[in-house]
């Protein structure tokens, strides 16, 4: 599974570089939050056990909400 979404608020920093989007990766049973950079570079990522959990992160570390992700093909 594969989620994306755009963050709706560009202050947010990652690594010293602003993130203006996110992904939500599964793998070997956990799951991925990814940070990316304006050209899609990877700024950043956490590990979650949960889907709940890696969206929870996101709606607390940038205010991105269930409804605002797209799923896309792997």
């Amino acid at each position: 599974m594969r989620l994306t979404a755009t963050i709706k608020s560009l202050a947010m920093k990652s690594m010293g570089q602003i993130a203006v989007s996110l992904e939500i990766t599964s793998a070997d049973g956990a799951f991925y939050l990814f940070r990316l950079g304006a050209n899609e570079q990877p700024l950043g990522d956490t590990w979650h056990q949960s889907l709940d959990e890696a969206m929870r992160q996101a709606k607390t570390e940038f205010s991105v909400g269930p409804d605002d992700w797209t799923q896309v093909e792997p």
